[in-house]
This record gives structure tokens, C-alpha cells and sequence, in this order.
């Protein structure tokens, strides 16, 4: 399997939309995820660590609350747009549209790279830093490579649109030339028959006479 089909490849589970997402026709999904579980060790662990001091408690006591997080979160990526539903005890639903993704970034902080999750931030054109991201994520350089190939794909695809509307106007152009042309050409009959009509009628020898002439 080629690396361009793997990006379009979704099992069925992911083949399947979530209930609160609501595609538009023809859209389908190509991955969906969550954050990984593993980004609770690097807490736990820390709160374990700092037990001697009470904010180690503090930490700990967090923990049940970062499970419902990830519990409550979901990212899909699809053929037209990215999503993030997250929210305990309400819902947030945050979506980004391939053409207006403008850069994507990768990072993995230290107890990523212990357990290997990472973070993929998505900006858009003008914004003036992450527009949403995918968080502590298994895998998260394919994902991200992914999204980049999903957003070549589809400027491709804005610039075949265009080049397809092209012969259109050339053909309009054409058609508006030539009425012009037409309008042009009756204009110079119109002129013609007149010049014509004023030749032949030879100039005007009509003169009224003097009554005082004898």
C-alpha cells in the first residue's frame, strides 16, 4: 500500500462517525483518536515524587479528573476538516477546514518521549498562534504527516476547480469580443448609409431671394 492511500486508509470503527458529529456529504473520516492513557503516568509519577511536600497530594488528587479528560475527548480528522470534542461536564466542539490550515507542529515533552505520546498544534492563515490541537496523542508524527498530506490533497484539488473554470470565462471573453465586434460593425453601416444618403442628396443650392432685388 502506497503512503498516499494510507492517508485516506480508516478502519471501521473510524469509519463511522461519532453521534456528535454531523458530516457534510461526501465527507468522510480518515482517522479519529483520543489522548493516550500514558499521559497519566508522567502525573502520577510526579505526584508520587512530590509526596513529601503537599503539592504531590494535590497532583494525585487530579488524577481521576485527568481520566475523565481523556475520557471526554475525542479528535477526528477527515476528508475536509479537522474536529476536537472535549468537556467533562459540558461539551466543546472546535473545527478547523484543511484549506485554511496554514502550518502544523509537533511536540513531545519529556514524559512523551518516556512513553511515546506526542502533540500535534494546527494554525491557521492569520491566526496568531494554534487555532486547535491534538494532545498527548499515540503516533502523533503519522498523524501529523496525515493532516499534511490531507491539506496538499485538497489544495490540489482547489487549484483543479480553478483551472477547470478557466475555459468558461475564455469562452464568455470570446463571446463578449465578438458582440462588441457586431455592435462596432452596425455602428459603421449605420454611418455609411447616412454619409450615403447626404451624397446623394448633393448640396444645398435653396436660396431665398432678396425681395429688394429687382
Amino acid at each position: 500500500m502506497s503512503g498516499a492511500d494510507a492517508v485516506t486508509e480508516a478502519t471501521d470503527d473510524e469509519a463511522t462517525p461519532p453521534e456528535w458529529l454531523s458530516l457534510d456529504p461526501g465527507e468522510e473520516i480518515v482517522w479519529t483518536g483520543r489522548p493516550a492513557f500514558e499521559t497519566l503516568y508522567g502525573t502520577i509519577l510526579s505526584g508520587l515524587l512530590l509526596t513529601v511536600v503537599l503539592i504531590g497530594f494535590l497532583i494525585l488528587l487530579g488524577v481521576p479528573f485527568a481520566y475523565l479528560r481523556i475520557q471526554n475527548t475525542d479528535y477526528v480528522v477527515t476528508t475536509e476538516s479537522l474536529y476536537v470534542k472535549s468537556g467533562v461536564f459540558s461539551t466543546n466542539i472546535e473545527t478547523v477546514d484543511l484549506d485554511r490550515i496554514q502550518n502544523t507542529e509537533y511536540n513531545r515533552s519529556f514524559w512523551g518521549k518516556q512513553f511515546d505520546y506526542g502533540s500535534i498544534s494546527i494554525s491557521t492563515a492569520g491566526s496568531s498562534g494554534a487555532e486547535i490541537s491534538f494532545d498527548g496523542i499515540p503516533d502523533a508524527p503519522a498523524v501529523r504527516d496525515r493532516i499534511t498530506e490531507l491539506t496538499r490533497r485538497r489544495a490540489e484539488r482547489g487549484d483543479d476547480v480553478g483551472s477547470g473554470d478557466a475555459p468558461a470565462t475564455a469562452d464568455q471573453l470570446a463571446e463578449l469580443i465578438e458582440e462588441v465586434r457586431a455592435t462596432r460593425e452596425a455602428f459603421e453601416r449605420v454611418e455609411r448609409r447616412l454619409a450615403d444618403r447626404d451624397s446623394d442628396a448633393g448640396p444645398s443650392t435653396a436660396e431665398e431671394s432678396d425681395p429688394t432685388d429687382g
